[in-house]
C-alpha cells in the first residue's frame, strides 16, 4: 500500500502500530487524567469519555496487531485536519485495495463508540475491505453487531 502511495506521489507514514499492554495502559490512564483535569469529571465519567478516544487496555486493535495509525508526512497531528491532507485522501480512496478500512469513519461514532479518527486503519482482508468500503459500512455494521451508541450520553 505504501509503495503504491509513493508511486502516486503520496508519502503517508505509520505513527503507531503494535502496542504492548503497558503502553496501552499508560495511554488510557493519561487520557483519563487529562479528561478529569480539563473537564472536571470524576474518574468514572472521565474513564467513559476517555474510552471514546483511547481504547481500554485489552480492547485496542493496536494490541492485537490489526491496526495502524497512518498520518501524512506533511501533517502529523492526530486530529481531523488529517482528513484534509492529500495523503489521507489517497488512503481513504485506496486502502481497501490492500485489505484496510478506515476504522472510525466520519459521522459513525454512534455505531462505533469511538470518535472520528481519519488516521486509524484496520486490516480486515481484501474481500471484507472491498465490501465494507463499497457499502459505506463500519466494521460493526459489516459483522452485524449492535451499534455501540454514544457511551458519553449518561455522564453526570
Amino acid at each position: 500500500m505504501f509503495e503504491a502511495a509513493r508511486a502516486d506521489g503520496r508519502s503517508p507514514m505509520i505513527c503507531s502500530a503494535f502496542r504492548a499492554w503497558d503502553t496501552q495502559v499508560s495511554l488510557y490512564q493519561n487520557k483519563i487524567g487529562r479528561v478529569m483535569n480539563e473537564e472536571g469529571l470524576n474518574e468514572e465519567d472521565a474513564a467513559i469519555k476517555a474510552a471514546t478516544v483511547v481504547a481500554k487496555p485489552g480492547t485496542s486493535e493496536h494490541q492485537i496487531g490489526l491496526a495502524l495509525d497512518i498520518v501524512s508526512s506533511e501533517y502529523t497531528n492526530l486530529d481531523e485536519g488529517q482528513m484534509e491532507t492529500e495523503d489521507q485522501k489517497w488512503l481513504m480512496e485506496n486502502s481497501w485495495k490492500y485489505g484496510f478500512i478506515l476504522r472510525y469513519p466520519l459521522d459513525k461514532s454512534d455505531i462505533t463508540g469511538v470518535i472520528f479518527e481519519p488516521w486509524h486503519y484496520r486490516y480486515v482482508g481484501k474481500k471484507a475491505a472491498k465490501e465494507i468500503t463499497e457499502q459505506n459500512l463500519t466494521l460493526e455494521e459489516y459483522l452485524g453487531e449492535e451499534p455501540v451508541g454514544d457511551p458519553t450520553e449518561n455522564i453526570k
